[in-house]
């Protein structure tokens, strides 16, 4: 109850954001707005811990239970809010992700403020509630570029219901293999990667730099700082309806050590595709 109020409640006060953005895509944006007001009632901690369940994976910089972590953490860890600008949600209404902008400050009180962009990955549980299944963001200076909403709801809602777990594993598998495939791809050929695999709208996050929000500024960006992603997936995870998964795993830039989170999105000619990607630097 308590939930549905704070959501109701946010809804009420963003309603002229919310009249532009596709039905079923309110919802998600609603839970992440939800988690926002949250930590404006009970401080950044206490906000991760009730959007997030036994299974989410917070990278810190490196894939950690968000359960464990936070709750390792002091109530004054900071203060974070985050605006989504990009959302999109699968046709089984069970899956979906988020990015945009984010401030940080030490408190909110705080003259000094810190800028990044993040991607979340969400996922109902059970009881049809949005938890936060994967979470990461990089660091930038202040945005210098405003970031235009595109809030997706897919039109078709037809699927096929898969119900075996070994007929759902085999589909995680197939995202796996792709991600697999794009990994192999890259060590020959970086170019040829980004090719056949990104999209013309398709995100990249990277430690410093604003985002890139397109393929062609992707490849550019690849092209001038030389960079070379060598990749190894770990997991994958896919929407019940099948058609939107990521995939997560480790990468070595320039002899630097880095985690990644990819969102898939398989094509009308079956392709699977990166639509967003993001990159975290570790730490020594």
């Amino acid at each position: 109850m308590k939930f549905a109020l704070s959501v109701i409640c946010f809804i009420t006060v963003w309603s002229p954001a919310f009249s532009q953005t596709p039905e079923g895509v309110q919802q998600l944006i609603a839970a992440e707005n939800y988690f926002n007001l949250k930590v404006e009632e009970k401080g950044l901690k206490k906000a991760f811990l009730s959007v997030s369940d036994d299974y989410t994976i917070a990278f810190r910089p490196g894939p950690v239970s968000a359960k464990k972590f936070y709750k390792e953490q002091p109530d004054s860890i900071g203060h974070l809010k985050l605006q989504p600008v990009l959302a999109k949600i699968s046709k089984s209404d069970d899956w979906g992700f988020t990015a945009g902008p984010y401030t940080f400050k030490q408190s909110p009180s705080s003259p000094q403020s810190f800028y990044g962009t993040y991607l979340s990955v969400w996922k109902k549980n059970k009881r049809g509630i949005w938890r936060l299944a994967m979470d990461a963001g990089v660091a930038h200076k202040k945005p210098t570029t405003k970031l235009k909403n595109s809030f997706m709801t897919p039109s078709d809602k037809d699927y096929i219901h898969q119900k075996s777990d070994k007929r759902l594993q085999q589909r995680e598998d197939i995202v796996l293999s792709s991600d697999k495939l794009m990994s192999t791809i890259m060590k020959a050929d970086n170019r040829i990667a980004q090719t056949e695999f990104l999209t013309d709208d398709s995100w990249l996050l990277f430690p410093g730099y604003e985002p890139m929000t397109d393929k062609k500024s992707i490849m550019a960006f690849w092209k001038t700082k030389g960079y070379k992603a060598l990749t190894y997936p770990v997991k994958a995870d896919r929407s019940l309806s099948g058609e939107i998964a990521y995939t997560y795993g480790n990468a070595t830039i320039l002899a630097k050590k880095y985690n990644y989170i990819r969102v898939w999105e398989v094509q009308p000619s079956h392709k699977w595709n990166v639509i967003a990607e993001v990159f975290t630097e570790e730490l020594p």
